[in-house]
């Protein structure tokens, strides 16, 4: 696992993090999801929160790599996907980036505030 990343259950939310987005750090966390979302029960809901809000924390072309490969091989999946930034502006471009993927059947989120992030993925 790399120093740049994290992940931890926080009752029904599973939370990603990134400290600072190296390739190691973002490999360890497509790994980390995969084997995540593999591991659900056929039918079952996912809750994630995805920590992308600290300073050192870019959008690299290996991170859009892998989330292009990831959200596509688990586009059939029922869940909610939040993604908390520091910036105000991140969210639009976030918007445009998901939506070249297509159709996905989880839902996307996107916030500058933690607790509103965690409040939305327990609706």
């Amino acid at each position: 696992m790399s120093d740049g990343f994290y992940c931890e259950q926080q009752g029904t939310v599973m939370l990603y993090g990134f400290t600072h987005s190296d390739d190691d750090a973002v490999d360890a966390w497509a790994a980390a999801l995969d084997a995540y979302l593999q591991s659900l029960p056929a039918g079952s809901t996912f809750r994630i929160l995805m920590d992308v809000s600290d300073k050192a924390v870019s959008f690299t072309p290996r991170a859009r790599q892998r989330t292009v490969e990831l959200f596509t091989r688990y586009r059939s999946h029922h869940g909610r996907f939040a993604f908390l930034f520091s910036s105000r502006v991140a969210p639009y471009y976030s918007r445009i980036f998901f939506a070249s993927l297509g159709r996905l059947t989880f839902e996307l989120n996107y916030f500058t505030d933690r607790q509103k992030a965690l409040e939305w993925l327990q609706l």
